[in-house]
């Protein structure tokens, strides 16, 4: 319970303390409506009479994500199938130690709707997704304009004195069709389009991710290939909508606001490394997307201390011990992406695991020779070094996103050693 009241104090998530299946008789309604259910197996208790129990919680919460933290290792049979879709198997490491389990609140919690814009919509259009407004009063989500409906002028003019919209995360590709069909490729249309695109490609890492964090949590080849395969192709047509004259900076930089995205990064990461790549014309721009959307999953399995203080500072701010623990993370990611046979090309593996080499040959995991090293992998370690400084430098010093950019490409032209001089040179016009 300490774990679970110290999430809920970090993201202000309400929740109930339920001892027994009679508290729930009691207050059925206000129960029921719970997103996500935590429960433990007790010391004494078999694995086999504690997944009768589960199935009990799924008939009784036929809407919720269940939270399992075993104390044994499982068979795996027992848990799979439809009937534990819902369901996902924690260790106690993962539960206690790890990002795991606060990565996955604040996606079950925090984003399945992503908020769009009124000016998005049309009037006497035909919605091809469900539009949710959050009621003022109790913050709840409800639905005003469902999918398949044309959206009248009267009912458009209403929806706009209730606020800000939303969309579930799994319409994302649905949304962007539309910002596609009427929206143009230039001004403040194409700044739509980039933030859809972003949208969508999030939405399928989301449900990636959650495949591949958990070792319990089943799906077929075919099913983790077909994720992966439209990932592959959203990225590619984000490609396509970075080749513009028009500045798209700032656009990647807000494209999407919602809390899980704020401590899990690799989407802006990814986002800024095509774009680097599409503008310089250095590397192969949707592999870099694609690298950079996986390179950091092995982060899910360091200790949480370590990844907030990388997350928050940088790997400069790591003690000794901590440093250690964060440099196994590429081949970790490697080793996620190969048992759960995530289909990644040899390209993009190699990618993966040397983002953090560097040319004087002092990175790791490998210390590999730098004219061995993808320039993909110089690409997403440099967007990296971006994202970070807009979440700290930017604010604490209150400058521009240019001049952080030049800033940080100054900063590594003075200090020979990250990358070559050639590299620096040759993605320094696509920074401005």
């Amino acid at each position: 319970m300490s774990r679970v009241r110290s999430l809920i104090s970090t993201h202000g998530f309400t929740f109930r303390h339920v001892l027994a299946m009679d508290d729930v008789k009691s207050r059925p309604f206000e129960i029921q409506r719970a997103i996500v259910i935590v429960v433990a197996q007790e010391a004494s208790e078999h694995i086999g009479a504690f997944s009768e129990r589960i199935l009990g919680l799924l008939e009784r919460f036929p809407l919720s994500t269940v939270f399992t933290l075993t104390h044994e290792a499982p068979d795996k049979n027992k848990f799979s199938g439809p009937k534990f879709s819902r369901v996902i198997l924690i260790t106690p490491f993962d539960f206690f130690q790890n990002f795991k389990f606060e990565y996955m609140l604040l996606l079950k919690c925090r984003a399945q709707f992503f908020d769009i814009l009124p000016t998005d919509l049309f009037s006497m259009t035909t919605l091809p997704f469900t539009v949710f407004i959050r009621m003022p009063i109790n913050q709840r989500i409800m639905g005003v304009a469902f999918r398949g409906v044309v959206l009248s002028d009267s009912k458009y003019q209403k929806m706009l004195t209730r606020g800000g919209f939303l969309i579930q995360s799994p319409e994302a590709a649905s949304y962007l069709e539309y910002i596609g069909t009427y929206f143009d490729r230039s001004g403040m249309s194409l700044k739509k389009r980039v933030r859809a695109h972003f949208m969508a490609i999030a939405s399928l890492w989301t449900d990636l991710s959650e495949l591949t964090l958990f070792e319990f949590k089943t799906a077929s080849d075919d099913e983790i290939r077909s994720i992966y395969e439209r990932m592959e192709l959203a990225a590619k047509s984000f490609v396509e909508t970075m080749k513009t004259e028009e500045d798209l900076w700032e656009s990647l930089l807000e494209a999407m606001d919602n809390d899980l995205f704020n401590v899990w990064r690799s989407p802006w990461v990814a986002a800024y490394a095509a774009y680097i790549s599409q503008r310089s014309g250095v590397g192969n721009p949707v592999d870099a997307f694609l690298a950079g959307l996986l390179c950091d999953v092995g982060l899910f399995d360091i200790p949480d201390e370590t990844y907030q203080i990388y997350l928050k500072r940088g790997e400069s701010f790591l003690d000794p011990k901590q440093t250690e623990e964060y440099r196994k993370h590429p081949m970790m990611s490697l080793n996620r992406c190969l048992f759960k046979k995530i289909p990644v090309s040899e390209q993009v593996k190699a990618i993966m695991v040397c983002v953090h080499e560097r040319a004087d040959e002092k990175g790791f995991p490998s210390q590999t020779p730098f004219d061995m090293v993808p320039v993909e992998a110089s690409l997403i370690r440099f967007s990296e070094m971006i994202d970070i400084g807009s979440r700290t430098t930017m604010h604490e010093k209150s400058i521009g996103f240019r001049y952080l950019r030049e800033k940080i490409w100054e900063e590594t032209k003075a200090k020979p050693g990250n990358f070559t001089t050639d590299f620096l040179d040759q993605i320094s016009e696509s920074l401005l």
